[in-house]
């Protein structure tokens, strides 16, 4: 297979699986907000109806229990599943990815040697391998020795990434 087309063709993949996974995220972390907002809601108006139908105020105040409840599941849920911080670190990887694309389609052709496509495959393997090292510190809250090698990172990162989706 032709090194350029295989690196052109990695790339791609790497950009979709990225572009996919951030809006899932970054729609889960704004339904999971949106719940928050308008459970939050609820709660503040069943406490005024409370206040004023004091006959049925033990049954609102269930309600409201039960609704403030709800908040901290969501919350918690959020806090688990870091779909911010996921969003936002795979945004980034992507248009690192794609910034790397568009230097490859436009430097490369199919004159180019294999020691130049092959440092273009090492520049993308870096932008991987920092995006496992990042996923791994920042969001899963794991050290990586000091021995382990950039594309052991990457693999890493491809392992966390199933975790989370799952």
């Amino acid at each position: 297979m032709d090194k350029r087309k295989y690196l052109l063709d990695q790339l791609q993949q790497k950009i979709n699986g990225f572009r996919d996974d951030s809006k899932q995220h970054k729609n889960l972390y704004r339904n999971l907000r949106y719940s928050v907002f308008v459970l939050t809601s609820i709660s503040t108006l069943l406490a005024g109806l409370a206040l004023k139908f004091p006959e049925v105020s033990s049954s609102i105040s269930v309600a409201i229990v039960l609704v403030s409840a709800a908040v901290g599941v969501v919350t918690s849920i959020e806090g688990i599943r870091k779909p911010a911080e996921l969003w936002i670190h795979e945004r980034t990887t992507y248009y690192a990815l794609m910034d790397l694309k568009r230097e490859v389609e436009f430097k490369l052709d199919e004159n180019s040697t294999v020691e130049t496509v092959e440092e273009y495959f090492f520049k993308m393997q870096e932008i991987l391998g920092a995006s496992g090292e990042k996923w791994n510190r920042n969001i899963a809250g794991v050290t990586l020795s000091n021995n382990t090698k950039p594309g052991n990172a990457v693999d890493a990162s491809q392992a966390a990434h199933s975790i989370i989706k799952n």
